[in-house]
């Protein structure tokens, strides 16, 4: 039984085509938005950072076809070295958001750190929906981020219909 599931999974595996975790075919990750064309805009400020967003990866992503989520990058510049979990020191944390503005649901799908000389110390991958929100309540941690990023996509999108 164990031999028939095995030959199962392999010819499963081969009927893809290789293309499977086909890394040297795939698209290239969505680069981090440059200091000069990210339009950077200042949303909040901590003690130990501050957290702006760029006003230009705010919309669709048209590679995706009929996609309606609202993506956009946030970047947590911090005073100090900081460590992810992974153990990397960093300066500058950007996040790649996807918003679903109708759900009222977001997650984080990208994050890459840099040191303090602004160069990359990793990247990766983020998955699932992380944030899911109340919209009659409006009340809940990364809410506000959500609606106003979902309010300048709107009108980002009006703007371009005129």
């Amino acid at each position: 039984m164990k031999t028939a599931a095995a030959l199962l999974l392999t010819l499963g595996l081969a009927a893809c085509g290789g293309s499977y975790m086909d890394t040297d075919n795939a698209e290239p990750p969505v680069p981090v938005p440059s200091e000069k064309e990210g339009d950077w805009r200042l949303y909040g400020e901590q003690p130990d950072h501050e957290i702006r967003v760029s006003w230009e990866s705010i919309g669709h992503d048209d590679s995706f076809g009929s996609d309606e989520y609202v993506y956009a990058w946030v970047r947590r510049a911090y005073k100090k070295d900081q460590e992810n979990k992974e153990g990397d020191t960093f300066r500058t944390e950007y996040t790649r958001f996807a918003l679903d503005c109708a759900k009222s649901e977001m997650a984080g799908i990208a994050v890459e750190y840099r040191d303090k000389d602004d160069d990359e110390v990793s990247r990766k991958d983020l998955a699932g929906f992380q944030w899911e929100f109340d919209p009659v309540t409006k009340a809940a941690y990364m809410q506000d981020f959500l609606l106003q990023v979902c309010k300048i996509a709107r009108e980002k999108k009006a703007g371009a219909k005129e």
